[in-house]
């Protein structure tokens, strides 16, 4: 079975629903989600956040913390997750930022750092990677690291 086949059984067995706020991955882990059909009793929306000035006006991240961090950073990724968590009213929410290449980066995160938070109502688990290859392999990377995490969080939950 593979990884969306897991999430939709287990997301249907335990009457759960999902939104992402999406930053590096702009879009792909909700596309992703919704790629079998009955995804629409699940997945709830999604907000794709690739400019700073979204993740602030519509994920209520705060301008201060996207200043003082940027917004590839654990906070932000926390706070991406559970803003989604709350807008969409879901039972788990999914974000990602990250540098994915070849541009952008920095001293404390090069290129290939994200991070992918999890949400639920009870807790947020981030996870920081360092991931390498081209741009289009760190973002399926990305995607496929986020919809493992939500699965084991589901099942550790269950």
């Amino acid at each position: 079975m593979n990884l969306v086949s897991e999430l939709h059984n287990v997301c249907k067995s335990n009457n759960l629903t999902i939104a992402t706020a999406e930053s590096c991955t702009s879009g792909l882990i909700s596309s992703t989600i919704c790629s079998i059909s009955g995804a629409s009793s699940i997945f709830k929306g999604a907000i794709i956040a690739y400019q700073d000035n979204i993740k602030i006006n519509q994920l209520g991240i705060s301008k201060a913390l996207i200043e003082k961090e940027t917004s590839v950073c654990i906070e932000v990724a926390k706070k991406m997750a559970e803003n989604s968590l709350k807008i969409f009213n879901s039972d788990y929410s999914i974000s990602s930022t990250g540098y994915t290449g070849p541009n952008g980066g920095n001293n404390k995160y090069p290129i290939g750092t994200v991070f992918i938070a999890i949400s639920n109502k009870k807790e947020t688990c981030v996870k920081h990677f360092f991931l390498t290859g081209s741009r289009e392999s760190v973002v399926n990377q990305v995607v496929q690291n986020a919809i493992q995490l939500l699965i084991m969080q589901i099942k550790k939950n269950e």
